[in-house]
């Protein structure tokens, strides 16, 4: 048996520390998907407890779905959708592929959406990556 002492503290790089929350997010998108209870119930209280943990050391997930979309966002646009429904210049997040990430303030993974908005006016649609 090896004799060494288990520390109190790790360190995590922070780009592991980003993909951890960011699979973390997907995780909680799944459990939210699923049709029975205690599967669910189960994912989402794993999901909760490394969110609570990620927290602890001042990550944060940050999901735009829904809210208006602003042409100074942090995400990433990697597809823009035309939609009748909406009026004239007004565009919000559709969905959010991958949410940014933000360590004590600062955006350390940036994340990709996709965004609808009305149909074209004098203004130009986000650009899309290709």
């Amino acid at each position: 048996m090896n004799s060494k002492t288990i520390p109190s503290e790790l360190t995590i790089p922070i780009d592991g520390a980003s993909t951890l929350s960011q699979e973390c997010w997907r995780l909680g998108r799944i459990a939210e998907s699923l049709k029975d209870g205690n599967e669910r119930a189960g994912i989402r209280h794993g999901v909760r407890n490394i969110a609570k943990t990620l927290a602890g050391i001042g990550i944060e997930v940050v999901d735009f779905n829904g809210r208006t979309y602003d042409p100074g966002m942090v995400p990433e646009v990697v597809e823009v959708r035309e939609d009748l429904g909406l009026r004239n210049d007004q565009a919000v997040v559709d969905e959010t592929i991958a949410p940014t990430v933000i360590w004590n303030g600062q955006v350390i993974k940036t994340g990709q959406i996709v965004v609808k908005r009305s149909l074209p006016g004098p203004h130009e649609y986000p650009k899309a990556v290709e």
